[in-house]
């Protein structure tokens, strides 16, 4: 096999890794076995289950938005306008109150990022990008972006609060809704045709 289709299927083999991190719709739960006590809340089951049928319609409006404000030359400020402006509409759009999608999505997402933190996801990338640092097989050059995705991937992950930063009943709820969750950002990447790269902050 000659370096540049090597390092193609290296490149396929990494965005499904950092995939299976950022939008792992297929795991199974990390506290299956947790007992689940549900104690006090910020946000409702409903709420949940509407901010994971309602995101990916906001997110398709943004991304249409954004691409759009790139073909008329916009610049990265204008962006980040166009990124609030949009989905504060298409929220209220949808029927939620004012800055509660956009507060929601942020806090789901973190607290997912708590999950993971010491789940067995999160310990296997990291040691798949020690070992990863050290290949040989493919060029700097792509190794290095490589790993600054895996890396920009383990920050978000590892920069989470612990659990005990939550109401037990946040965790409790988020857990409930992990795989759900998951599915949501995965089916939304696939759909959208996106690399595996996921931030809420962008």
């Amino acid at each position: 096999m000659n370096k540049g289709l090597f390092s193609f299927f290296i490149t396929i083999a990494i965005g499904a890794i950092v995939g299976s991190v950022v939008f792992g719709p297929n795991w199974g739960n990390p506290f299956a076995s947790r007992e689940e006590v549900i104690g006090e809340t910020t946000f409702t089951a409903a709420e949940i289950d509407k901010i994971i049928a309602d995101w990916p319609v906001v997110m398709a409006e943004v991304d249409d938005a954004l691409i759009e404000y790139r073909n008329v030359g916009g610049s990265r400020t204008g962006e980040a306008a166009i990124r609030r402006g949009v989905q504060a509409n298409i929220f209220a759009r949808l029927g939620w109150p004012q800055g509660r999608g956009e507060y929601l999505i942020s806090y789901l997402f973190m607290l997912r990022n708590s999950i993971l933190k010491y789940s067995d996801q999160h310990r296997a990338l990291g040691a798949f990008m020690g070992h990863y640092e050290r290949n040989d097989a493919v060029s700097p050059e792509l190794r290095n972006s490589q790993v600054g995705e895996i890396e920009s991937v383990l920050d978000q992950i590892n920069d989470a609060p612990d659990l005990e930063a939550f109401p037990s009943g946040d965790v409790a709820l988020m857990v409930e809704h992990f795989e759900d969750f998951h599915t949501m950002l995965s089916d939304y990447g696939r759909r959208r045709g996106f690399v595996p790269r996921f931030s809420i902050a962008q």
